[in-house]
């Protein structure tokens, strides 16, 4: 099992965080996608770039106006704006996440596009405010029950870039609620 437990530190409180930073941001910003392996390296350097450095904006880089994003419970989005507000609300409640990869599977070519899967762990704390309240302090993970993430998404190039088409994605809303209660 994974060690889900509550970090030490954050990342953006490394000595050389601007650095690790730095070469996310260079990877997502130069990668081609001209193989399979590249399009998995581009989603984990991707998401701990927004995630861990709480670069949210960055969503703008691989979304645009007709990806249509498909969440738990029915709720179905259109567009890279939807995207980053509910990304920016999860950030708030859930600054120091924790993403652990679990499998990474793509599929495609330069062509024809890329289908991605990928599952995760994640662990965190709901240390912010949420639209469900005010924090608790709770973490869910070592010790606590893990939140799961599955997601699958297409790449297509759109306009001459690289774009994520469709995205389904489940995450354990119903455990994250499980921390935002007293």
């Amino acid at each position: 099992m994974l060690d889900l437990s509550r970090p030490k530190g954050v990342p953006t409180l490394d000595p050389d965080r601007t650095e690790k930073r730095k070469k996310f941001e260079e990877f997502v910003r130069n990668c081609k996608l001209n193989l399979p392996e590249e399009v998995a390296e581009l989603f984990i350097d991707y998401t701990r770039w927004i995630w861990e450095y709480k670069c949210v904006g960055a969503v703008s880089k691989f979304y645009c106006d007709q990806t249509i994003f498909h969440g738990e419970n029915g709720f179905t989005s259109v567009g890279f704006q939807a995207t980053i507000a509910s990304t920016l609300g999860a950030v708030c409640a859930y600054p120091d996440q924790v993403n652990e990869f679990v499998d990474i599977i793509v599929e495609g070519s330069e062509e024809e596009g890329y289908h991605f899967g990928q599952s995760s762990i994640i662990g965190l704390e709901n240390s912010g405010w949420s639209k469900d309240g005010p924090p608790t302090g709770k973490w869910l993970g070592k010790d606590g029950v893990p939140a799961y993430s599955i997601c699958e998404l297409t790449l297509k190039k759109i306009d001459g870039r690289w774009r994520v088409y469709e995205e389904w994605v489940v995450e354990g809303t119903e455990v994250r609620r499980m921390t935002q209660q007293s």
